[in-house]
């Protein structure tokens, strides 16, 4: 068990909030927290043009620092997000600024040098436009 109250887990608890907020308004038809031991923070459910439901696995990354365009992640995990058989939404959230960004990894989506252990994901900034852009992905 985690323990809130230290400086990691306040921001992380601050990202998981920030992220929660930011789900419920792109207005999902469920939106439920992960077991831990799923690898994801949350699975959600938006409704689509045909009367489906898309599933979309949610990974929140919490900061108290600048949040960069190209955030730097693990070839590894990135491999894990962007070769799931849902889709996975990466949300990135800058505690202190009270900003979030998004990324929707793809197999080919990644830069990065051949055998290195580390790759660059392209981030967006959510605003009011990005937001709607989000949630028509999201959607279909």
């Amino acid at each position: 068990m985690k323990n809130e109250y230290t400086h990691t887990g306040m921001v992380e608890h601050r990202g998981e909030l920030m992220a929660e907020l930011l789900l419920q308004d792109l207005r999902p038809t469920f939106l439920a927290r992960a077991e831990r031991t799923l690898g994801y923070d949350y699975f959600a459910g938006f409704p689509n043009s045909k009367g489906g439901v898309n599933v979309t696995a949610v990974e929140v990354k919490a900061t108290d620092r600048p949040v960069p365009a190209l955030l730097p992640i693990d070839r590894r995990t990135y491999d894990r997000l962007a070769h799931s058989n849902i889709p996975v939404l990466v949300l990135v959230a800058d505690v202190k600024q009270n900003r979030l960004f998004y990324a929707l990894p793809q197999p080919d989506g990644a830069s990065g040098r051949r055998g290195s252990d580390t790759v660059a994901m392209l981030l967006v900034e959510l605003n009011d436009s990005t937001k709607a852009h989000l949630r028509g992905r999201l959607g279909g």
